[in-house]
Order: C-alpha cells, then sequence, then structure tokens
C-alpha cells in the first residue's frame, strides 16, 4: 500500500511520518505534498491508497482536495488531521467519505488506530474489486480464441497457411469468396494511463471494446474482420476481403465511433491490396511500416498509408544522421559538466525540430545509435577493462525510462530529457573511473560531515557528485551500514549531544544549529536513538556532574 501526508507545514509531515507505524498497516510508500493542488498533480501517477490531509492550506484546502478525491479516486481513503474543531470541516469530511477526523496535536495512538481503520477498509474493498474484475475478464472467454489464433497465424506462419484457410472458411470466418484483401492495424499507446484507467488497467477489457466497435462497423455489412493479434498485445488487426477501396473511409469511420465512445483517436497503418491468404505477412509488415513512419509532428492525421508517405519522401528534408554529432557530444562527456551535456543535447534536438518530420522508426535508429554511441565511448575509454563500466553504466541508467517512440502524444523535449539524462550518467560512472567507489564515498561522507546543519538530500549529492541515487545509497550502507538520512540523523544527534552540555543553550536553539527545524522532531529523533529526551540526557549529565 502507499500513503500521501498532506499539509503545509513540514514539521507535521515529518511528525506523521515518524508517529505512524506504518510497515504495521501493510503501508511500504509514503510521500509528501505541502498543499491540496500538489497532492491533486501526484496522485494521478502515484495512486496511493490513503491520504492523510490537513485542511487549511494554500492553493487547494482540505475540502477541495476530498472533494477531488471523491470525484476522481473514490477507491483511495483519506483521514483528515487539522487543528481546527469545526463542524463544517467533520460535515464534509463525512460528505465525502473520509474515514476519520483527528485533531492536532496529533496522539500516536489515534493516528495509528485510525490508519489502521483506512488500511483494512482499503484491503477489503480491494479484494472485492478484484473479485469483480476477475469476473468481468470472464466476458473475454466469449471471445472466439481459436479464431483468434488461426488469423494470428496466418501473418506469420506461411507454411500453414493452406490449412489455416481451410479452417478459417469452415468455421465461417472467413468467407470462401475472400481472395483480393487488405489489412489495417490498430496500435494502442500503452502509455495511455487515462483511458486504461477507465478499464481499471485491465487490457483484456479494453481489447474487448475496441474490437466490438471495428466488429460493428465491418461485420454489419460482411466486409471484413477485426481480430486481437495473438503475439502483440497492443495491437488489433483489420482484415477486410469486400469494398477493399474503401478501407480508408470504413477506418475514419471506427475512430469515428472509438472516439464517440473512448474519446479518443487511434492510429491506424494500412497495407495495399494483395492475395489471400498468401500475400498477408508481406501485408502485416507493411501496415506497421506505415505506422513506423507516420510523422509524429502531425496531430490530426489517424489512417497512415506507408507507400503514401515515401512517395512524398522527395519533398521532405533528408534524415538528420547521429554521427556528425558524435565528437560534440563525446567532448561534453568526458568533461563531466552536466551544462555542456545538455547544450550538446540540445544543439541535436534543435536540428531535429528544423528538419519538420520526425517518425517513430527515425526515434527508434536515434536512439539505437545513441546506445551504440555510448558503448563505444566506454570501449575507448576503459578498453580491455570496459565489461565492468558497461555494466555500471546499464545500473546508472536503470532508473531512466525509455520514451515509446509509439506514443500518441509525441514531445521531443520528453525525448531530450531522456538523452540528456543517458549522457549524464554516462559521464558519472566514466568520472568514477578514476575515483575507486570507496574514495567516492569518503567524499560524499566529508561533503556530510562539512553540510550536516543544512537540508541534504540523495537527489543533491547525487547531482552534486554526478552519480546514480541507487549507487550512491548501495555504495554509502556497504560501507557505513546505515543508509544517509540515518547517517546524518546519526551525526546531527552526536553533535547534539555536545551542545547538550552547555546549559545555557537552549533546546530549540540546540536543534537549530544541529539541522532540525523544530524543537519537537530533534526531540522524537534524539529519542528514538538513544532511548532517552534530550531533556533526560542534560539532566543526567548535571546530575554526573
Amino acid at each position: 500500500m502507499k500513503a500521501l501526508i498532506v499539509d503545509d507545514e513540514s514539521r507535521v509531515r515529518k511528525a506523521i511520518q515518524l508517529l505512524v507505524r506504518w510497515e504495521e498497516h501493510g503501508i511500504t510508500e509514503i510521500q509528501e505534498a505541502a498543499n491540496g493542488q500538489e497532492a491533486m498533480e501526484m496522485i494521478p501517477a502515484y495512486r496511493p491508497s490513503l491520504v492523510l490531509m490537513d485542511m487549511l492550506m494554500p492553493l487547494k484546502n482540505g475540502v477541495d482536495l476530498m472533494k477531488w478525491i471523491h470525484e476522481h479516486y473514490p477507491d483511495t481513503k483519506f483521514i483528515v488531521i487539522s487543528g481546527h474543531d469545526d463542524f463544517e470541516f467533520v460535515r464534509n469530511t463525512i460528505r465525502y467519505s473520509g474515514t476519520d477526523y483527528i485533531l492536532k496535536p496529533i496522539e500516536e495512538a489515534a493516528i495509528n488506530e485510525a490508519v489502521d481503520k483506512a488500511a483494512s477498509a482499503w484491503r477489503a474493498e480491494e479484494a472485492e474489486r478484484r473479485a469483480a474484475q476477475q469476473q468481468h475478464v470472464q466476458v473475454n472467454e466469449y471471445r472466439p480464441v481459436y479464431s483468434e489464433k488461426l488469423l494470428t497465424s496466418l501473418l506469420e506462419d506461411p507454411s500453414a497457411h493452406a490449412q489455416v484457410a481451410r479452417r478459417l472458411k469452415t468455421e465461417g470466418i472467413v468467407p470462401e469468396s475472400a481472395e483480393r484483401v487488405r489489412l489495417a492495424v490498430l496500435q494502442i499507446d500503452p502509455s495511455d494511463s487515462t483511458l486504461f484507467e477507465r478499464f481499471g488497467h485491465h487490457l483484456d477489457l479494453l481489447m474487448f471494446a475496441l474490437l466490438n466497435i471495428c466488429n460493428e462497423f465491418l461485420q454489419k455489412d460482411g466486409v471484413g474482420i477485426a481480430f486481437r493479434h495473438f503475439g502483440s498485445h497492443h495491437r488489433i488487426v483489420i482484415l477486410v476481403w469486400e469494398q477493399i477501396g474503401a478501407l480508408t473511409a470504413r477506418l475514419h469511420d471506427i475512430n469515428d465511433g472509438i472516439h464517440r465512445t473512448l474519446s479518443r483517436h487511434m492510429h491506424f497503418g494500412t497495407s495495399p491490396a494483395g492475395s489471400y491468404p498468401g500475400d498477408m505477412p508481406k501485408l502485416y509488415d507493411k501496415c506497421l511500416s506505415s505506422l513506423a513512419s507516420r510523422d509524429l509532428t502531425v496531430l490530426s492525421h489517424f489512417i497512415h498509408d506507408g507507400d503514401e508517405v515515401r512517395s512524398l519522401a522527395g519533398d521532405l528534408p533528408k534524415a538528420l544522421q547521429f554521427g556528425s554529432y558524435e565528437d560534440s557530444w563525446k567532448l561534453a562527456v568526458l568533461s563531466g559538466q552536466p551544462n555542456l551535456i545538455a547544450d550538446a543535447v540540445e544543439a541535436w534536438t534543435h536540428e531535429i525540430r528544423k528538419t519538420g518530420v520526425i517518425t517513430p522508426e527515425l526515434l527508434a535508429q536515434w536512439d539505437r545509435d545513441i546506445e551504440r554511441f555510448a558503448n563505444q565511448v566506454i570501449y575507448e575509454t576503459a578498453g580491455a577493462g570496459s565489461e565492468p563500466v558497461h555494466k555500471l553504466y546499464r545500473e546508472a541508467c536503470s532508473e531512466l525510462e525509455s520514451p515509446n517512440p509509439n506514443k500518441y502524444v509525441f514531445s521531443l523535449a520528453e525525448w531530450q530529457h531522456y538523452w540528456t539524462g543517458l549522457m549524464n550518467r554516462l559521464s558519472s560512472v566514466l568520472l568514477s573511473r578514476t575515483q575507486s567507489g570507496g574514495e567516492l564515498i569518503r567524499d560524499i561522507t566529508d561533503y556530510i560531515e562539512q553540510h550536516y546543519q543544512n537540508e541534504v538530500s540523495l537527489y543533491e549529492i547525487a547531482s552534486r557528485f554526478h552519480v546514480s541515487r541507487e549507487y550512491i545509497s548501495r555504495k554509502f550502507k556497504q560501507q557505513h551500514q546505515v543508509n544517509i538520512p540515518e547517517y546524518i540523523n546519526r551525526l546531527r544527534i552526536s553533535k547534539a549531544k555536545i551542545l547538550l552540555q552547555n546549559p545555557a543553550l537552549k533546546m530549540a536553539a540546540i536543534a537549530e544549529m544541529v539541522g532540525f527545524k523544530n524543537e519537537k522532531y530533534f526531540s522524537l529523533v534524539f529519542k528514538k536513538q538513544e532511548g532517552i529526551s534530550p531533556k533526560e540526557f542534560r539532566k543526567r549529565l548535571t546530575d554526573f556532574m
């Protein structure tokens, strides 16, 4: 389970982090937001099961947030933690199905009881949702899986064409008269999370809905059939054997039907006419080629004919070649300077924009070129010892999600950010060759000990030393047996114990001097580490003396 803490006071968020026994309630991930607006931006991607929220916050307050959650994410449980004993606040909490209303100051027993109740309710409802989804999935058993497999085999196995075609005709799936055919491929964007949410992130249900729409336009006139490609999760194939010249018009009708039902337009790649069943693999490849050659900068064109695109290619600029930019990228990577890397990638993407045409196949080719370039730089730099460096580079890049070249909503900025991230990690890995893991962690430790009074985050350290957060976390814990936040807290408490020997210093001043934002949080961390409060620690020192 995931939880989200929403409060405009960081000390309150930290107090909640410390007071709730998260693991006991089955909660493994916790994130924070400073107001309702920030929470609304985080929730669609983060999808917390539980939200703990304040009422009075800037931008969007607690009432705005609970109303929004109730409307858009009714499965999410929320608990209100407020400093105001206000009847209207309580009434709204009940109205929007909140599970509890807790008053500040927060009591450990009360908040853990509320979290346990909300988590238990969520788990029970989740079990019911899963059972309901399973029932929905069983709807797909009515689909002719057998015919789907047969039709797919026409696209992949020419040796079985004669036998499969006979079976399809015997089953009445493809008529005896089918001789000349055309194909189209509908390709779903797997990154369209909003669309997938409508179907409970169940691909089978989404495909079932799309197939119903397609076949409604095809089978009423007996002109063709739509089927799911058995080996490709996100593709639907349309086979027409009648009125094949009107395929484009019929696809527009299908797309209009999809838009009316799902508020989406889909992209279709089409083939020329060919013989059935012998030309089916070739026609299918033509459809995929049509999709791969579609111009991503044109937003309102959805039916793609690869031959038509290639006939216009003479009027387009020649595709940009990455090879002419390799030298500038290599210099930037070896410099170890993020700003130079960003400039090099910006120069490359600027030229891409100037070409005027960007296709999925070009993006895939450029991505392969950049991967080859990275491997080449590693080999040239590390020589015979390049294999460990290759492994380290792959690990550093594992946290980056590669953009999908077939994504419906294209963003060159997304690719620019991705390529910049790859090159920064390549630069960091090459830099680490001259600095062993032990030396790096010593430098990081020295930096923490010099800046422990300030907010020192893993993100800041990773950016400063040009190494991935995962690599730093792993190496730091190997050397110190604790993670970075715990090491910082231990260091702060050790410094605080020295300052506590001066009776003239107030607790709040000591807390601030060692890097804690308030006395209460300082006391909680101190007691968790030392077993006694700072005041008790000082008293024992006084008694001893």
